[in-house]
Order: C-alpha cells, then structure tokens, then sequence
C-alpha cells in the first residue's frame, strides 16, 4: 500500500527554509539626525542594516554611550541557528512522509519551544547590550539603561527604538499555526486543507499590508503634525508622505509637507493630500492641483488648498480668484510664495 504524505504538514517544514532568505526581526532608531531611520535586520545567520554602514553607524553610537560593539561573528547563536532551522527542516519532512502523529506533534511542539527560546534568548541579548555599560563611556547618565524594547517602541535618550517581527517571524507563525491546525483542530483532510489555506492566506495579507504604501487616516485634533508640531483641526487640509521604507509623517496643510520635503530634495516615497472639496480624505499628490488665493485661507497662512482634480480646483479659482497649480509647479514657485508671507 502506498505511504500517504501529509501535503499540510510537508508544506510547513519546507517553508522555514524561507528563514535563509528574509529577516526575522528589525529594529529601527530614529532621531532628528535620522529622521527617516536606520534599521538592523537580524536574520538566522548574520546581522545586516539599511546599508553597508548601518552598523558602523549604530556601533558608533553604542560607543558614546558604553554599550558593546554589535559583532555578528562573535554572538554564537548566529552559527547553530541555521544548523537548528536544517534540522528542523529535516525533521519536519521525515514526519509529513511518516504515519506516526506522535512524531508531528512533537515537531509543532518543538517548534513552539524554540520560538519562545529564541525570544527569551533574544531578551537576553537585549538586556546584556542595554545594561552592562563601558565606565569610560564619553556620555553618562546615572541609571540610564539602552535596552530597546522587546516590542514596541521606547524612547532611549533622543532616540526611539522599535523593535518588530520581520518577515522571518511571520514565517515561524505560519509554519506553527499550519502544524497546529491540521494535527489538532481539525481531522477531516479537507477541513485541514481548507483551514490551511486560510490561513496562509490571512498570514499573508497581513504581510503585504504591513509593507503597503496606502495612506493612514489623518485622525483630526488627535495626530500632530510631523513639521510643525500643531494638531491636525480642520478636516479639508492635511497631508501625508510614506517614505520608501513605509514610515509614515503627517502633516496639518501641504505648506508643512513642502516644508518638510525641501529639506531633502532626494526623498523618495509616496505623497497624499487632502482635497478642499473632499475633506477628510487623501488622494495622490500626482492628480492633484492647487489653488493659491488670497480669498482661501490655510492653517500655515500660504492661502494654500488641495483639489482632487482641475476642474475642482478651477471652480473656486473662478470664485476666489488666484493661481491654480499641479504638484511640479507648486514646488518650483513654493519658495516664492513662502518669502511672499516674511
């Protein structure tokens, strides 16, 4: 009789081998100096950042402080992880061909334990970097500590730490909720089957949707904004940029975004504003235009508003008079008119 191989199961073994190409976890530092950022990405075997200098970066700012240097070849766990994933791995298709559910629990349960090995390991390594400080550190803050946040966010001095899952703890989670699903929540091959799939399916969204470039709702008299610091009020102004690495700023009037962006002409990302004839929503900068009139005025006093097309945006021109713009023009003449306002 022919052996059965239990497709589910096979099917969450093989994708842990997905851990050799993507992340497991990021943590990210932002400050006034890195506004945008600078993320260090720590994979099964070795440690990587945004660029090659992102860790020269970070190391040098552990010196002034006193924590140790990051040297991906000298933390141990970077050379038996993969030999633990290979194994695992191995394990995991040897179970998917046998008949024994005693040999795939084990596996799902072994998995779960590592996990919340490898999280407890990393807590670890967190509160080692974080609390045993150089004496001779240049800068010292009397029971001040630098552990970054498990998860979440933390402010360390002017800097916020976020520490996340990356694409490799999404990896893990499927893997586990596939084995946990079709070895106990459900018997029936095509429950199993169904479930599998949903499952993967929602996993995966959730992933794409994490790395979108979708805008987020300006949350009014709630949400500050990014440039100038005053809180979003009026729902016809507002606008949005996500820079290239998915962070979002938020700004109370376009005037604040092309203040913001001015400072570096080389970013790169996508721009939202919110239409004066459509308030409270967020259309792309690309099909938008603008009206200058001194009959419109806007929060930051450029008598600046958004429209959601040019035909919005010379109705009002028609009414209140002024200068109707697209998205290239307002940048090349916004100097002008911010001197026109000193």
């Amino acid at each position: 009789m022919k052996k059965k191989v239990d497709i589910p199961f096979l099917v969450a073994s093989l994708l842990l081998l997905v851990l050799f190409f993507v992340p497991l976890w990021r943590i990210t530092l932002e400050a006034p100096q890195y506004p945008e950022g600078i993320s260090m990405y720590i994979w099964i075997n070795k440690i990587t950042g945004d660029s090659e200098f992102t860790l020269q970066n970070i190391n040098i700012l552990n010196h002034y402080v006193g924590m140790k240097y990051i040297e991906p070849d000298s933390i141990p766990e970077l050379k038996y992880f993969p030999i633990i994933i290979a194994i695992m791995v191995a394990l995991g298709v040897l179970a998917a061909f046998s008949s024994s559910k005693l040999l795939k629990r084990s596996w799902v349960i072994t998995l779960i334990l590592l996990a919340v090995l490898g999280i407890y390991d990393f807590y670890l390594w967190e509160y080692d970097y974080g609390h045993n400080l150089s004496e001779t550190a240049p800068i010292k803050v009397p029971g001040m500590a630098y552990q970054p946040p498990l998860f979440g966010s933390k402010m360390l001095l002017n800097f916020r730490a976020e520490s996340y899952p990356h694409w490799g703890g999404g990896v893990i989670f499927l893997s586990m909720a596939i084995g946990v699903i079709s070895q106990w929540i459900f018997k029936r091959k095509t429950q199993v089957k169904g479930m599998v799939s949903a499952t993967t399916l929602l996993l995966m969204t959730i992933l794409l949707s994490a790395c979108s470039n979708k805008p987020q709702a300006l949350n009014y008299e709630e949400d500050s904004c990014h440039s100038c610091k005053m809180l979003l009020i009026d729902q016809r102004f507002g606008s949005e940029w996500i820079s290239d690495k998915g962070k979002v700023y938020k700004f109370d009037a376009v005037e604040c975004l092309l203040d913001h962006l001015s400072n570096d002409l080389t970013q790169t990302g996508s721009i939202w504003v919110t239409p004066f004839n459509v308030p409270k929503t967020l259309v792309p900068v690309e099909s938008s235009y603008f009206l200058v009139s001194k009959e419109l005025p806007s929060p930051m006093g450029m008598y600046l508003t958004a429209y959601d097309s040019y035909i919005a945006a010379q109705d009002h021109q028609n009414e209140y008079g002024g200068d109707v713009y697209n998205w290239a023009q307002l940048q090349e003449v916004s100097p002008q008119l911010k001197n026109g306002l000193q």
